[in-house]
């Protein structure tokens, strides 16, 4: 199921956070507002700080001209004791003339990716191969990193 779904064609950013780490009050008008003319992932970071939440948001990968995510960047999976998900973020497009868009997701530990995309009516389980496949041009891939120790965010 799909918590947050976007019913404007802005704020793409703050569903992708809202739905990847389970917040629902990451989403506010005023955000929403401020997110008209675009967002970029340090103003998410931003965010996430003022609401004290002892993480912020990484690059694992990045290009923004690129058409889709190395192979290199596509066996990420969460391991150890106690752990269940590794949230992540995607960058996407859905054609080559199409607005970037960041979808969120929640990795298993078997590789299963919960795809949040808040423009669809459902998340999608896939992996992260599948994604790749699935959007015109995925080019980013962001993880979650702790404030304090520098570590990966599990959930």
């Amino acid at each position: 199921m799909m918590k947050h779904k976007q019913k404007q064609g802005y704020g793409c950013g703050l569903y992708a956070v809202a739905n990847a780490c389970n917040l629902d009050e990451f989403i506010t008008e005023e955000r929403l507002e401020k997110s008209k003319t675009g967002n970029v992932i340090g103003q998410l970071s931003k965010w996430m700080q003022e609401d004290g939440l002892p993480y912020y948001i990484d690059t694992l990968y990045y290009n923004h001209v690129g058409k889709k995510l190395p192979t290199s960047a596509l066996g990420y999976k969460p391991n150890g004791e106690g752990i269940n998900f590794l949230p992540v973020l995607l960058n996407v497009r859905y054609s080559d003339e199409g607005k970037n868009h960041l979808v969120g997701g929640k990795i298993s530990k078997d590789g299963v990716l919960y795809l949040y995309d808040s423009l669809k009516e459902e998340m999608i389980e896939t992996t992260l191969a599948k994604a790749n496949r699935m959007y015109h041009n995925v080019y980013g891939l962001f993880l979650f990193m702790s404030v304090d120790t520098g570590d990966y965010v599990f959930i």
